[in-house]
């Protein structure tokens, strides 16, 4: 399976990973971001030296009909789009969103709408994948709107593999302890993590399996 790829936040950290494990087996990337232009501009030239296509998409997926508008809009200029990586993703403590509408707005609400648009944007007659990316962490405390949302990303990637099969595939990779956040040392996230952390390179290639495996669905495979 190859084709057009729309990886969300693939600017940096592990949705550039994701995007350049994807390139390196024959796909062509969308290389989503919001504020990271010179990132992205870095991975398209990558890409590009990898022998396959990208294109740059600049959307602010906190704001619903951007999300809703971006794959129709991308549709127009490239024509089909085989696989979905809803891999953009907000993780602040409670205090930086007090009622917790940013976390759902990006982390839930974000990839629903990417998702449906996506499964009206399939041809009948087509098959595509959808992947999402979970945590498979403990629930972090003071993190509670960053939990619910990823939660129910998680009830939702079982709840549309049953609602878009069999035209769409929908699985999910929950991640371990793969990067320190800003907010973090190196030192105090190998704490958190007990030492026991995962690459971001293995994430991607867990990504790219459950994409080539063309008989799974409702699945959501954690890396750990």
């Amino acid at each position: 399976m190859s084709g057009w790829v729309l990886v969300t936040g693939s600017a940096k950290r592990i949705g550039r990973a994701i995007a350049l494990e994807l390139a390196e087996h024959g796909w062509d990337i969308i290389v989503h971001y919001n504020r990271s232009l010179d990132d992205a501009q870095k991975l398209a030239a990558d890409v590009h030296a990898l022998g396959r296509n990208a294109i740059l998409a600049e959307i602010d997926l906190s704001h619903p009909r951007a999300a809703e508008s971006l794959i129709p809009s991308l549709a127009e200029e490239i024509g089909m789009i085989d696989a979905l990586v809803n891999n953009a993703s907000l993780f602040e403590p409670d205090e930086a969103d007090p009622d917790g509408t940013r976390h759902w707005a990006i982390n839930a609400d974000a990839p629903r709408l990417l998702s449906k648009a996506f499964r009206d944007h399939v041809h009948p007659k087509e098959r595509a994948v959808i992947i999402n990316l979970l945590d498979a962490t403990p629930p972090a405390p003071h993190f509670s709107a960053y939990n619910k949302s990823k939660q129910f990303l998680s009830d939702m990637t079982r709840n549309m593999a049953k609602s878009f099969a069999p035209q769409i595939r929908v699985n999910g990779v929950a991640c371990g302890f793969v990067l320190p956040s800003p907010r973090q040392s190196e030192a105090a996230f190998l704490k958190m993590a007990d030492n026991k952390t995962v690459s971001s390179q293995q994430v991607a290639t867990a990504v790219r399996k459950l994409i080539e495996t063309p008989t799974v669905t409702g699945e959501i495979v954690a890396v750990v």
